[in-house]
């Protein structure tokens, strides 16, 4: 065991946990894939939403991508990618590839429970985990990949105001997609639908943010 397990989770860490916990109802995994036969087998990957208290209040970041990543060029995203062979199972894969976009160790996240999985159009099947991070933490944007990291209140995007339905264009079509507006930075695709899963989570009864202790 190590020390970060043998800890006691903190009151907003066990609250976190305990709206994680709740039933969804079923809907479709597939959202973003065009249906019909011929699509190519799906590929498994994970990303990490991180929560941590900051300015006592909690706080989430997403990373900005470059432009010479192969997929979701210049959108904005939670850390996380494909699985790779050595990880042994998609938790792995998400605090991994945490680590290596911006420099977070992995033995330092604490998981939380996870969301709802969705398929993306680039044919990933995402399984999506909410972790606590050390905070403050140095940050270190992986060159090449990462342009900048955006750290967001939770109590902004809790904001209904800050959130729109609109037409987006993808691959020559307009698809309508729900983007969330941050200093300038559009939130969008599966990063935004996983985002309103967590907000959904988050606004169940009081909403947590504001002061948490520990």
């Amino acid at each position: 065991m190590t020390e970060l397990e043998g800890q006691a989770y903190s009151p907003w860490m066990e609250d976190v946990r305990k709206r994680l916990g709740r039933s969804w109802p079923a809907r479709p995994l597939v959202f973003e894939r065009p249906p019909g036969a011929g699509s190519p087998p799906l590929r498994p990957a994970a990303v990490l939403i991180p929560l941590y208290v900051r300015e006592k209040a909690l706080w989430t970041l997403f990373t900005k991508r470059t432009d010479m990543v192969e997929h979701h060029k210049g959108q904005i995203s939670f850390p996380g990618g494909g699985k790779s062979d050595g990880d042994a199972n998609l938790w792995e894969t998400a605090v991994r590839e945490t680590e290596e976009e911006i420099g977070v160790a992995r033995a330092g996240v604490r998981i939380l429970g996870a969301l709802p999985r969705l398929v993306t159009v680039t044919d990933f099947e995402v399984a999506p985990f909410v972790g606590a991070i050390p905070y403050p933490v140095a940050f270190a944007p992986r060159p090449g990949e990462v342009e900048s990291i955006i750290e967001v209140p939770l109590a902004y995007l809790l904001d209904p105001m800050v959130v729109e339905e609109r037409p987006v264009k993808w691959k020559g079509k307009e698809v309508m997609n729900l983007v969330y507006h941050y200093r300038g930075h559009a939130i969008w695709g599966a990063t935004a639908r996983i985002l309103a899963d967590l907000l959904t989570v988050m606004r169940d009864g009081e909403e947590p943010g504001s002061a948490p202790a520990g």
